[in-house]
């Protein structure tokens, strides 16, 4: 199991990601010029640029990709030799900058590709965001500054392992700035590539992108980011045509470069940035101490939960929330904590599971919320069938929907005491119970506390009303490598003295324990009871608990 990344969050350190809605549409150029304004703007800090994937483009380095060829140089070492002799644009361009490219490939192809043809291991996706962090976690101690990473292509172009760019960063939680594109057809892309990132959980914090006269992008998407998303598009001058002599297509840039920062309207984005920065981690700083004044937490005695104890998330990933970490920052604000509740039971695959993001995207975007009662839709007609076709069970036919779990327990008890009192000719005045087991738990709702024994859970609220008969059980444990069964202290002899099993499948073996009666013992306490319970008149309409593990009774395997 990999271990799990906190996302890239310091105080002392500004970490922005660069994502481009295509490629070429000018990521490289536009890094360089935040770059180049944070270190006129921030004369005393660091200032750092990373390229976490890399590839080609060849066309750069004809000259020396002949040169190797020419003097025998193996091929799968012409990439190391290309890299010796060739200046990134980045180190070109400016001036006491710390750049540095996790990986690079020689081939101008998009990285998967590129990574296949290497002839070298693919990285993973978590090594890959494992690199990235060890890398800003070094920058974050080197003292305050401004941190760009640049990614390759653009937003779905895949990473070395073929996860699309826009899944694999998902993790880092890195706010974005999206570079837009200029050409024809690019509003569309633009617009497309953010969406994409926003439906992962992205904060797209700014747009920059070119100021083509012709086709005049930027103005519709300065005014549709602006009125929509609340998000500044900043737009440039192109840089000059390249030309063929080498020295002067620098110089050129380079005059561009000077003229662009001299103008400080980057300089501008930066302070944008810089602002959100500082809110986003007061924001988190103060959100316990504002939640334990303002919100009624469920399930929580309040005068036990003080600020210090409040969880503030991030966000969420996998199986892992990323928390503010209240204590030591050194290693950064935020820290991968554990779900190991998976979140009440409601995340078995993970949080921000990009299929489930784009099914609920889908089905919101499709529907909304629309209303249930006399109607149908396709989503719901699809999965009431699936569920039905899945039991297995003839008895089954129609299912309920319901959006909680209270509410589900009671609309089936309901239907379960209405059965129970037309099978059985019982009036409609006649008290029907449940029967349950002791440390149940089945919702937090009125009707659903009925449904579970009086505890300290529940025998404080002012409608408790104990509706049912709640049987004590026999449990499993792992007690010395042995799997054991054993009755509660004091009914060994109503429900067996203890057995032990190899294993589990050994006690799942229903079949086996059958024809050794072990269920014998078991049938005669219950029907004893039952009859006693009769024998006093009651009456029930229901039988409720939760199969083989009782969750927040205490996780007893029953």
């Amino acid at each position: 199991m990999e271990s799990p990344l906190a996302a890239l969050l310091w105080r002392s350190l500004r970490v922005y990601q660069v994502f481009g809605a295509n490629t070429e549409v000018g990521k490289t150029v536009f890094t360089t010029l935040l770059c180049k304004s944070a270190k006129r703007n921030w004369k005393d800090e660091n200032v750092s640029f990373l390229k976490p994937v890399s590839t080609g483009p060849l066309s750069e380095a004809d000259d020396q990709c002949k040169a190797c060829v020419a003097s025998n140089v193996p091929q799968r070492h012409i990439l190391g030799q290309l890299m010796l002799i060739m200046y990134s644009h980045i180190k070109k361009f400016t001036t006491g900058i710390n750049h540095h490219t996790l990986l690079q490939y020689g081939i101008p192809v998009s990285p998967h590709t590129a990574a296949l043809a290497s002839g070298e291991p693919i990285p993973s996706d978590n090594s890959v965001l494992a690199r990235c962090r060890d890398h800003a976690s070094e920058r974050a101690k080197a003292g305050k500054g401004w941190l760009f990473m640049e990614t390759a292509g653009g937003v779905h172009s895949p990473s070395p392992s073929g996860t699309t760019q826009a899944d694999m960063y998902t993790p880092l939680r890195v706010p974005v700035v999206l570079v837009g594109d200029a050409n024809l057809g690019g509003i569309s892309q633009t617009i497309a590539s953010f969406e994409a990132l926003r439906i992962r959980g992205y904060d797209v914090q700014s747009i920059m992108l070119f100021q083509d006269k012709k086709y005049q992008n930027y103005l519709y998407l300065a005014d549709y980011f602006l009125q929509k998303y609340n998000i500044p598009v900043m737009s440039l001058q192109e840089p000059p045509a390249r030309l063929k002599s080498e020295a002067r297509d620098v110089e050129a840039m380079k005059e561009y470069y000077e003229q662009r920062t001299e103008e400080n309207i980057v300089g501008t984005v930066l302070e944008h940035l810089d602002l959100n920065h500082t809110k986003r981690l007061d924001r988190l700083e103060s959100m316990a101490q504002k939640a334990h004044e303002t919100i009624w937490y469920p399930f929580t005695q309040h005068e036990h939960l003080p600020a210090k104890d409040i969880m503030t998330i991030d966000s969420a990933y996998g199986d892992y929330f990323q928390t503010y970490n209240t204590k030591s920052q050194e290693h950064g604000a935020l820290q991968a904590s554990f779900d190991g509740s998976a979140s009440w039971w409601t995340q078995g695959l993970g949080h921000a599971n990009p299929q489930l993001t784009m099914a609920a995207a889908y089905a919101a975007g499709r529907y909304g919320h629309v209303m249930f009662a006399g109607a149908i839709h396709e989503p719901a007609m699809t999965l009431a069938e699936d569920l039905l076709r899945g039991t297995g069970n003839s008895r089954l036919t129609r299912v309920f929907y319901s959006d909680n779990g209270s509410t589900g327990t009671e609309v089936a008890v309901k239907m379960g005491l209405r059965a129970a009192r037309v099978r059985y000719g019982w009036g409609p005045s006649e008290k029907l119970g449940v029967i349950g087991l002791k440390g149940g738990y089945h919702g937090d709702t009125i009707g659903a506390m009925d449904c579970a024994e009086p505890c300290i859970y529940n025998e404080n609220i002012e409608w408790y009303e104990g509706k049912g008969y709640w049987f004590d059980y026999p449990t499993i444990l792992c007690k010395d490598g042995k799997w054991q069964i054993s009755a509660p202290e004091g009914m060994e002899q109503e429900l067996g003295r203890p057995q032990d099993f190899t294993s589990l499948q050994q006690i799942f073996n229903v079949e086996a324990r059958e024809k050794k009666n072990d269920h014998k013992l078991y049938e005669r306490f219950i029907t004893e009871k039952l009859r006693g319970l009769r024998a006093q008149g009651r009456k029930f309409g229901a039988l409720i608990m939760e199969p083989i593990v009782l969750g927040a009774g205490g996780m007893a395997f029953v």
